[in-house]
Parts: structure tokens; sequence; C-alpha cells
């Protein structure tokens, strides 16, 4: 799915505090690949983490350091983002935390709750983003409309009621964590380059 603005007008509102109301979308990586430094980016990252405890995540690696992301299984650059991270899995005290919404295509739910519902949901989030980046790879399921559970039904809902605390900046993926400061946290899409990604991920803290 295209972002749902143009990359330069969209990085020059967040610059100046005047990002409008926008859809549920996918984000390209580096379209807003900005960590949060304004008191409205940080406010809305505050928002986010203070109700982490009610979303349901799908954890890779241990570590104190926690950076959790948002992803749609129909989002490319969240796929990207996920290949991106390969690398970084469980390294230098990093973990993961992914939280999967539907919010992109009429599939979104069914695959999203084929993960949910695994009896191993890691592996089945990793099937699924595996196979997106190479299509050599064996097609994880989805689930038709009448396999998803009402507890899977609730969890999305859930997952996308906390993602919607983030105001203006609903849309993924989206990554929210806490610096080494203390400080709330934001970054929408994700930084180009091993090396920037490299940089950011060392901006985590417990």
């Amino acid at each position: 799915m295209k972002p749902t603005a143009p990359i330069l007008l969209l990085c020059a509102a967040l610059a100046t505090g005047l990002l409008p109301d926008q859809p549920a979308g996918a984000q390209q990586p580096g379209a807003t690949a900005a960590v949060a430094k304004t008191s409205p980016d940080m406010l809305a990252a505050a928002q986010v983490l203070q109700h982490l405890g009610a979303a349901r995540v799908i954890t890779e690696g241990q570590g104190a350091r926690v950076l959790t992301i948002f992803f749609d299984p129909n989002c490319p650059y969240c796929r990207q983002l996920y290949g991106d991270l390969r690398p970084f899995v469980g390294k230098n005290d990093l973990q993961l935390r992914w939280v999967p919404v539907a919010i992109l295509a009429p599939s979104s739910p069914g695959k999203a709750a084929a993960i949910l519902q695994s009896a191993d949901p890691l592996q089945a989030f990793r099937e699924m983003e595996d196979h997106g980046l190479d299509p050599n790879r064996p097609a994880p399921a989805q689930l038709s409309a009448g396999q998803i559970s009402a507890k899977t039904r609730q969890t999305l809902k859930t997952n996308d009621a906390v993602l919607k605390r983030a105001g203006v900046y609903y849309s993924v993926p989206l990554a929210v964590f806490r610096n080494r400061e203390g400080q709330p946290q934001l970054l929408l899409g994700a930084p180009r380059g091993e090396k920037a990604l490299a940089e950011l991920l060392q901006t985590v803290g417990p």
C-alpha cells in the first residue's frame, strides 16, 4: 500500500508539527523515519506505551531494551523493517515485540488471526514475513472469516485501539520505545540502511 502523503511534505509536516489527521496506511521506510523529539510526538508515544499492557504481542529475543512494533501482515514496509531487523534480533540486550493489527486490506484479519491462533505465534509470524520477502518459501496459512475466533477478533480490536492512541501517527509500521534517558519515542516507517537502523537501535533503552 502506498504512503498516504508525499514523502517530502510528510517529513516537513512532522518537522513543523502540522501533520493533519490521516487514515490508517502503510508507511514507506524512510518516509517519516524520525525519532520523536517534539512534545506532540513524545505525547503520542507515551499514550501508546501507557496502554501497551492491553495489547497482545509476539516477542523476539530477550533483553531489557525493548522496541515494540505495530505491523499488518499485508504491509510491505513492515515486512522490510522485519527483514532489516534480522541481524539485530536477540543481540545487545535488545528485545523486539511485534503487535499484529489488521487495518490495511480485507485479507489482513485472516492473516493476523492465523498468526495469533497458531500453536507457535512466533514461528507463524516469521513464516508469514519470510514468505513475503521470498515467495519461494512455503506460503503460510491464513484463516477465513468463519475460522477467526471471537477471542482473536477482540485481540485485534484491542491492538488496533492501542495503535490509535498514536493519534495522527496511526499507521504501520509504527515503533514505540523509551530511550536510554527514559523518554517516550516513536518511529514511523524505518531508517534507510543498516547504519541508520543500528544508530536508531542504540538509542533504545529499557
